[in-house]
This record gives C-alpha cells, sequence and structure tokens, in this order.
C-alpha cells in the first residue's frame, strides 16, 4: 500500500527523464557540425593481416603546430610481408620475425600536413584505449612508442588518413 504512493513520483521523474534526454540529443546535433573540422578517432581490433595495407608506410618522428595547421614529419619505409619480405631479408642477410620485414634505406624527414578532419585509426592491442580519448593525443602517445604507420593522401598531398600498423 505505501508502494502506490510512490509509483506516481516515479513515474513522473522517469518521464522528466526521458525528456532531459530527448534535450540533449538536439544540442548535440548543434555542437556536432563545427566539430567537422576536427580530427576523428576510430579503433578497430587487431586483424590477421596477409599483405601490406594501402598507403605510404612510415615512422612518424613528431606531430607539430604551425600556422594553425597541424603537421607530421614522417620518414618513409618499406613493409614487406610473406615472400617479399624473406625475399628482401636474405639480400641483407637478415631474418625475417613475425612475417613481416622492414627496410629504411632513405631516413629522409619529410613534413606532412594533417588535414583538419584527418582520420586516426588506432589499433586496439594492449595498451588501454580511454573512452573519448582525443585523435591528436593518441598520435602523439603513439609517435612516442616508436608505431608503424600507414598515411593515406589527398590529391593536395595532405594527410587524410593515420592509421596503426600492428606489430607482434
Amino acid at each position: 500500500m505505501k508502494y502506490k504512493m510512490y509509483l506516481p513520483a516515479a513515474l513522473l521523474i522517469l518521464l522528466a527523464g526521458c525528456n532531459l534526454d530527448e534535450n540533449k540529443s538536439d544540442k548535440k546535433a548543434t555542437h556536432t557540425k563545427p566539430k567537422a573540422d576536427s580530427p576523428v578517432l576510430k579503433i578497430v581490433p587487431v586483424e590477421p593481416q596477409s599483405k601490406p595495407a594501402n598507403g605510404q608506410y612510415c615512422y612518424i618522428t613528431a606531430v607539430r603546430q604551425k600556422d594553425g595547421a597541424t603537421y607530421i614529419d614522417a620518414d618513409y619505409i618499406q613493409f614487406l610481408m610473406g615472400d617479399a619480405a624473406i625475399t628482401a631479408a636474405k639480400k641483407k642477410h637478415d631474418k625475417v620475425l613475425d612475417d613481416y620485414y622492414i627496410i629504411n634505406d632513405n631516413p629522409a624527414i619529410r613534413s606532412l600536413k594533417l588535414t583538419g578532419n584527418f582520420r586516426y585509426i588506432g589499433v586496439e592491442s594492449d595498451s588501454a584505449f580511454q573512452q573519448g580519448e582525443d585523435a591528436l593525443k593518441r598520435l602523439q602517445a603513439a609517435v612516442k612508442n616508436n608505431q608503424v604507420f600507414v598515411l593515406t593522401f589527398n590529391q593536395q598531398g595532405e594527410v587524410v588518413e593515420i592509421m596503426e600498423q600492428f606489430l607482434p
């Protein structure tokens, strides 16, 4: 009998909560538009790979801001797998570990501009992913860990996507 008195109050609170969520979703839609020129972070699971990904493999040595834009300093590398990795390793009197081989015969550093809304694809691994993590902060942390990356460019030569390469 006591609980019947609380039922209308609980129902009122529940309905008020539903309206708050509806109002919040409207606000999110208006706030999403100005951030269209912000970096995007996507985390993907580690998947088996039988060949190198499309794009330019590199090490990134620095991430910096200049004149309101973000730039990376990249050292291009060759990332080989399978028979190509074995052949290249034999030529250098080396061994292939974990079915990939990296060649860096030209350690020239290239300064590359990132688009304002570049996409960063992080690989979910042992490192802890934090919900709401910022793409630029994730990139800077991966650079400190000497990660291998794959770059994709637009027609203007700007980097539109940076993907972490999982290395076992």
